[in-house]
């Protein structure tokens, strides 16, 4: 049996197959297997008597919704080429690529993306789980994938590329 200490904002419910959290940010109602819950002195109690070694991973996934419904998860994405914009219109996101029309992405209504400079060239994607903004994030980036010689496309904001040398470099 785990435990999880509370924090004073956050109200955990569940059922036989759901768990349901409350915070300051919204709230995240999940399907849950396998798995008990019970509180007592603060603390959220974990078990399972059938997967006793997914304790851990129960907990951590419980741990990813308080932290969801209290601070919220972010990742930033950067468009690099010449003419690259994005803008957001209702759930959708338009985006210019460089090809020769312009793509458009549809995002649930839960995620808010956010151009974050006046080109649209850095884009902020927050929400409440952390597997949904991830997804989220790679799918736009699909979109542009970089290009490997010149650095052109969609990356991620902290990501280091390692760019091939071209033909005219020599080896």
């Amino acid at each position: 049996m785990l435990s999880y200490n509370l924090i004073k904002d956050v109200s955990i419910t569940w059922g036989n197959d759901f768990v349901k959290i409350a915070g300051p940010k919204g709230i995240l109602i999940k399907r849950k297997s396998d798995f008990c819950l019970a509180i007592k002195d603060e603390k959220l109690y974990v078990w399972s008597s059938e997967y006793p070694q997914k304790e851990n991973a129960y907990l951590s996934w419980i741990h990813q919704l308080v932290v969801g419904v209290t601070k919220g998860y972010s990742k930033k994405l950067r468009l690099i080429g010449v003419g690259f914009r994005a803008v957001v219109l209702e759930n959708t996101l338009k985006l210019k690529l460089g090809f020769s029309h312009e793509v458009s992405y549809s995002f649930p209504k839960e995620i808010s993306i956010v151009p974050a400079k006046a080109k649209g060239t850095i884009l902020l994607i927050k929400g409440l789980e952390l597997t949904q903004v991830n997804q989220i994030a790679a799918d736009i980036r699909g979109l542009r994938k970089p290009d490997a010689y010149k650095g052109k496309g969609i990356h991620y904001y902290n990501e280091v590329l390692k760019l091939k040398k071209g033909k005219r470099e020599g080896k």
